[in-house]
């Protein structure tokens, strides 16, 4: 399958599930992160590689721990809103409606201010490898 149709189908895949994906309670202050992985096949016709989307739930004053991963990744804000740090780079907030893109092995990091944030990822992974690395 070429790269544009693979880009495609994400982009569908993720209109699709925001407009069909139900809304989650409201994290507490004190409450972890929550995932919920919707959805993780192999991409037929792309050797190698798989899609992984989820939904997370991010609680308000929340930062993730400096990590990275060995496939693209794509998100998008569904409520609430999330800072992408990413080394060497500015900053890139994102609010509800916002999308953003994180190639490949970018080592990075979110955070959350008073709201927190809801979440659906997308990764188009390297199959057999973890889904993150963490970093220092």
């Amino acid at each position: 399958m070429p790269r544009s149709n693979v880009r495609n189908w994400v982009l569908v895949t993720l209109v699709w599930l925001c407009s069909t994906a139900g809304h989650a309670a409201e994290p507490s202050q004190s409450a972890s992160v929550q995932a919920e992985n919707l959805l993780r096949e192999s991409i037929v016709g792309v050797e190698g590689k798989e899609i992984i989307v989820s939904r997370v739930s991010f609680p308000p004053h929340t930062e993730l721990p400096w990590h990275w991963h060995p496939g693209e990744e794509f998100f998008y804000v569904i409520e609430g809103s999330v800072t992408l740090k990413r080394r060497g780079e500015p900053d890139l907030p994102a609010a509800q409606g916002d999308a953003q893109k994180i190639a490949p092995q970018i080592i990075h990091t979110g955070s959350t201010g008073e709201q927190g944030a809801e979440l659906v990822i997308f990764r188009v992974h390297a199959a057999g490898e973890p889904e993150r690395y963490l970093v220092d």
